[in-house]
């Protein structure tokens, strides 16, 4: 069915139910007021990067799906696009022009990149919604990547959906339950309203799904839940109902020529619960002529197989959404994406669906994904996804698991007595899971200390004695347990060599990695910063001892390991004023900025803004300082975020030499940095006696009354001396020695200093 804004009842894209669909004008493609000039604007974008574009409130946008560094040279010079931004990011490039008036734009696709136009030219054919069952999907002939980011204007989750090949955009905004679909001019743009909503690239263009135990109705209905497992999907082209009469035979040898004969022993011997021998008799078989429901029940079964025995590639069709019609497949692209390594959140809600499911099949079958799937949920599944799971059977497969459980429900030292002894199990895989288990719980427990964490960990991996080295999963998770353990322990070089190792696969799922890099690259950055915090004066450092330069290499070669959002975000804005400190104004603009695309909250975009004018401020940028002072937004819910804009706008006048503006933007200023820049003010304007008072303020919270003198310590008494002598102060010159009580400032600076303490009082009017 076909979308509509026309009809009096319009239906929403997930063609369910009926909501308005109402034009936003604010974000719609049509001019308004007069016609603009044909004016153009070239961006070098090649055959093989994704572009979707958009307004955004009073902006309009151009996300490309990767990063593009060559962009962040592009500039739109004079007329209707010279108010151009380009943020280039770790993992896509954004180009945002200002152009409030909305003016008709159309974007054309050549040879060497994308020409954006003002025309009032006709649109291309507009890119419509097809509706599945349990999804929508966009139809574009060479999609790119999905990338994920806040609305510039709102804040809002999007989801932007590119195109490698000129395709077309949404004409009119589109409305569904938990969604909507901005109009674009390239590409599809959706808004996430509900956290159900999740949007992937694939091959025939991007898919929208609500994912949740209990998700929202998208597209066409799925298919009815079975009322008995053995009417459904799974047990049908699983033949699971056969379970009881099969019976594990050896290979023939040779194999049977019949295409048919050797499925059904393939099937035999899955059922018998040995998918490596049903691999084998499927590997050689060309697919026997058969109707299209046996040709898909085929289909389905060789994918479970090779997703049980390999190559884990011919399993890959379990990923297309087609088979999300069927309720009782859910559990199975859950296990191809657990096999693959992918997002632990998706890959947990698709496991906890049909976990009570995959408990009710015949064992033989039920042992082969069941003690791995309840595995997965209990280290990464939420509460409730934990609670989908049935009660675990008997056997020693399912014991780790338990233990797992228990852990996780807060039972630490039930979950450490049976981990222990697990430790000691029959079976050397499962002895080895417990082992690198117990370590984590402990040291999650706070019952040992990061450096001894390391030590066992250490160990585990490289055994001085008989014992075995760990293989396999449990070496993967005793890596990652280490790395986690290094940076704990202060040791965060060792830390990311650790995590450089790791890939994402079976044993850890991709932003599980992804996370473990934020939390090492997190605890050095605010470290390193802490650390320069309570030692004024000198060179920040981390707590191993690495220099601030160091430290700046290795967060900047480790971010693009980041997942991109809120928390990258905080992130980048902790490295952006390491940065700072260090005087690499110029990197830290452009990561700070990163940091402003990545952050939908709009407070803390503004403390970003703060920064990212400081470091314009630094380079002399007073442009870029302005216009990111201007953002600066809500600071009557933060006083002090309010003083500081205050200060920046204060440093932005000064460089101007508008001093007397300067001066009064800091009236009421006294923070450090407000009494500094004040003393500057007055110091440069010759009014001394001023100088003397703000300095002095500046002097009596900074200055020790006994013990040595810093560096700037020392250089503040001599400012302050000097203003005072200039002022001819005598009252200060005199109070200043007294405090100084014989300490030095170095001989330079005593003696300069003694010839400034020598400067004679004003003289007495005349009666």
């Amino acid at each position: 069915m076909q979308l509509t804004n026309t009809a009096p009842r319009a239906q929403g894209v997930d063609s369910l139910h009926t909501v308005p669909v109402v034009p936003v004008q604010t974000e719609g493609l049509q001019p308004l007021g007069e016609s603009t000039d044909r004016a153009s604007l070239f961006l070098p974008f090649d055959a093989q990067t994704g572009l979707a574009a958009f307004w955004s409130g009073s902006s309009f946008v151009v996300v490309a799906d990767h990063a593009v560094p060559a962009m962040a040279r592009v500039s739109g010079g004079t007329g209707l696009f010279a108010g151009l931004h380009v943020s280039v990011m770790d993992h896509a490039t954004l180009v945002v022009l200002s152009l409030p008036a909305h003016p008709q734009l159309a974007l054309t696709q050549h040879s060497g990149g994308w020409e954006l136009v003002a025309s009032s030219g006709g649109s291309k054919k507009p890119l419509m919604p097809e509706q599945g069952r349990g999804y929508v999907r966009f139809l574009v002939a060479q999609p790119g990547q999905v990338v994920a980011m806040p609305d510039p204007a709102s804040g809002a989750r999007l989801f932007v959906a590119t195109s490698r090949q000129a395709t077309g955009g949404i004409a009119q905004p589109l409305q569904g339950i938990g969604y909507s679909v901005k109009p674009s001019l390239e590409g599809a743009v959706i808004v996430a309203d509900s956290e159900q909503i999740f949007v992937r690239a694939t091959p025939r263009g991007p898919v929208l799904q609500a994912l949740s135990l209990n998700p929202v109705p998208i597209g066409q209905p799925l298919y009815p839940q079975a009322d008995t497992p053995a009417r459904g999907k799974d047990w049908q082209w699983l033949e699971l109902d056969h379970a009881s009469s099969a019976v594990l035979s050896p290979l023939p040898h040779p194999l049977p020529d019949d295409p048919a004969r050797r499925l059904a022993l393939a099937h035999a011997a899955f059922l018998a619960g040995n998918a490596k021998q049903a691999e084998q008799l499927l590997a050689p078989s060309a697919s026997h002529p058969s109707s299209g429901a046996e040709e898909q029940g085929e289909q389905f079964f060789r994918a479970v197989v090779a997703l049980l025995a390999g190559p884990i590639g011919s399993a890959s069709t379990l990923a297309d959404v087609t088979w999300y019609a069927w309720p009782e497949l859910h559990v199975w692209q859950g296990l191809y994406a657990l096999k693959t390594g992918q997002d632990s959140q998706i890959t947990s809600i698709l496991l906890a669906q049909g976990a009570r499911q995959l408990a009710q099949y015949p064992a033989g079958v039920r042992d082969l994904v069941f003690p791995q799937l309840a595995t997965y949920l209990a280290r990464y599944g939420t509460e409730a996804q934990r609670n989908a799971l049935p009660e675990l059977p008997d056997g020693s497969a399912y014991d780790l698991p338990r233990a797992l459980l228990l852990a996780r429900s807060g039972k630490i030292e039930t979950a450490r007595i049976a981990l222990e002894n697990l430790t000691a199990s029959s079976n050397p895989v499962t002895a080895s899971y417990a082992q690198v288990a117990l370590v984590r719980l402990l040291r999650e427990a706070d019952q040992i200390a990061p450096d001894m964490a390391v030590d066992v960990y250490s160990k585990l991996l490289r055994p001085s004695g008989p014992e075995q080295a760990l293989s396999g999963g449990p070496r993967q998770q005793a890596q990652l347990g280490l790395a986690l353990a290094y940076s704990e322990n202060g040791q965060s070089r060792a830390a990311l060599a650790g995590l450089d190792s790791l890939q994402p696969g079976e044993e850890l799922p991709s932003d599980s990695l992804a996370d473990a890099y934020s939390q090492v690259l997190y605890r050095l950055v605010f470290g390193t910063l802490r650390g320069a915090s309570e030692a004024r004066g000198t060179a920040a450092h981390s707590a191993e001892g690495l220099s601030g330069e160091d430290v700046a290499q290795l967060v900047g070669q480790a971010l693009p390991k980041v997942r991109d959002g809120a928390a990258k975000a905080k992130l980048l804005t902790g490295y952006g004023r390491l940065l700072l400190s260090l005087g690499k104004a110029a990197e830290a603009q452009r990561r700070l900025d990163q940091a402003v695309q990545m952050q939908p909250d709009p407070l803390a975009r503004s403390e970003i803004q703060d920064f990212l004018a400081q470091a314009a401020l630094q380079q002399g940028h007073l442009a870029d300082a302005q216009a990111a002072t201007d953002q600066i937004l809500l600071t009557a819910l933060q006083p002090d975020l309010a003083a500081r804009k205050a200060y920046n706008a204060a440093r932005i006048a000064q460089a101007r030499g508008e001093t007397a503006k300067a001066l009064a933007l800091l009236a009421h200023d006294e923070t450090d940095a407000g009494l500094d820049l004040r003393g500057k003010l007055y110091e440069s304007d010759r009014q001394w006696a001023q100088a003397v008072q703000v300095v002095g303020r500046l002097a009596s919270r900074s200055l020790p009354t006994e013990g040595p003198l810093t560096d700037s310590q020392k250089i503040l008494v001599l400012r302050l001396a000097t203003d005072a002598a200039a002022a001819r102060d005598q009252a200060t010159l005199h109070t200043l020695k007294d405090w100084l009580a014989g300490r030095s400032l170095g001989r330079e600076r005593d003696a300069l200093l003694k010839i400034l303490l020598q400067t004679p009082g004003k003289s007495k009017a005349s009666p």
